[in-house]
């Protein structure tokens, strides 16, 4: 037998410590490759012109379309609907908290049940002169609606009840 046995099957320590580092070179490296093609979802969120859409929709509408007057610095329409019975304007916030604008025929229980399900009713809000129902829901989310004529008006949010408020007040109609 020969004197240089082979370490097969029992490798010495060193050997160890060696193939971990390759190991972990190569996990580190492609994860720097994997962030240089990655992109941040941020910059992904599309935004729409929502002032054009209202404007087109507004003379074809049934009904008071609504629509805030302005967005604040830092917002940005992402979505913008208009069809014969309804309107959807979704926007975010300057900090990424979703605001949603609803209107459509039908009961505020059919919208609830749409666009605020296992929401609770949790009182009235006087918002710029009307009276709101108040939804709290799930994950923190508030939920205000009014139904007129006819037409519910429903807006929710992930934000906080003086943003949802703030942004309540600035629809308008005209």
């Amino acid at each position: 037998m020969s004197s240089n046995a082979s370490s097969r099957g029992n490798p010495a320590i060193g050997d160890i410590i060696r193939s971990v580092v390759v190991i972990g070179a190569v996990v580190v490296a492609l994860y720097g490759i994997g962030q240089l093609f990655t992109s941040d979802p941020e910059t992904n969120v599309k935004t729409v012109d929502y002032v054009s859409v209202v404007e087109q929709a507004r003379p074809a509408a049934t009904f008071a379309l609504a629509a805030p007057t302005g967005l604040p610095q830092g917002w940005r329409a992402t979505s913008a609907r208009f069809q014969e019975n309804g309107w959807h304007l979704g926007v975010l916030t300057d900090t990424d908290d979703y605001v949603g604008l609803e209107q459509l025929r039908g009961t505020n229980e059919r919208a609830v049940d749409r666009f605020a399900q296992d929401s609770k009713s949790v009182g009235t809000a006087d918002v710029a002169g009307q009276v709101w129902n108040v939804r709290s829901g799930p994950d923190g989310r508030w939920t205000y609606l009014r139904n007129e004529d006819g037409l519910t008006t429903l807006v929710n949010t992930s934000a906080s009840r003086a943003v949802l408020e703030d942004y309540i007040a600035s629809l308008s109609t005209s």
